[in-house]
């Protein structure tokens, strides 16, 4: 059972939640202006996320969603090495390519985003690690176009550079395939060459 505590202000509402099976504390921060902040916690970092809550109703539901949430999070480290990762050439909708310590993941970012990205310029350098509060199933129930790359089930992968698109192909070893593509002007080639040559050799195409 998950232990609770909670502080009560005139403006402002706190709310702790802990388990033991869980590798994250959470803390909740509701504010008289509407808005709502969680907090998921552990011994050596955090990651904060902001919510917009309108009713009661939708701060009940902002409470079993976090709940449910930080019993599946670690908070680990990552690398965004793309901001602007398609699934394939006719897929539109740009995402964010995250480099983990184990593995790779695309997390689709929105038209948006899609439409920012197509009328700015994206960074040519690299960006530092951050922490984020990693949930896989919440990435791939988000949408189909969700990736999950685990470098120990990669059999064979493929990077290729073109002038304007860059991407990689990868064979799984239980036969997925994936496709992956960026903006030649962003790092991603040489960040992703940099991780995998060790970990496949020869099985990596450049």
């Amino acid at each position: 059972m998950a232990d609770r505590s909670h502080v009560d202000a005139p403006n402002w509402l706190g709310l702790q939640i802990t388990h033991a099976g869980w590798e994250v504390r959470l803390a909740l921060e509701l504010e008289a202006t509407g808005w709502a902040h969680l907090h998921f916690l552990s011994e050596t970092a955090g990651v904060h996320e902001r919510w917009r809550v309108r009713s009661l109703d939708r701060w009940d539901a902002l409470l079993d969603q976090a709940v449910a949430r930080a019993s599946r999070i670690r908070l680990i480290h990552a690398q965004l090495v793309a901001h602007a990762c398609t699934t394939g050439w006719l897929d539109w909708i740009h995402g964010e390519l995250l480099l983990l310590p184990t593995s790779l993941i695309r997390v689709r970012s929105g038209l948006m985003v899609s439409v920012a990205n197509s009328l700015g310029s994206n960074p040519t350098a690299p960006q530092p690690a951050h922490t984020i509060a990693y949930d896989p199933a919440a990435i791939l129930a988000g949408h189909r176009t969700n990736k999950i790359i685990p470098f120990d089930g990669i059999e064979r992968a493929r990077l290729h550079g073109g002038i304007t698109t860059s991407g990689m192909t990868v064979s799984m070893v239980d036969g997925t395939r994936h496709k992956l593509l960026w903006l030649t002007s962003e790092p991603t080639r040489r960040l992703l060459t940099d991780r995998l040559l060790p970990i496949l050799g020869d099985r990596l195409t450049r």
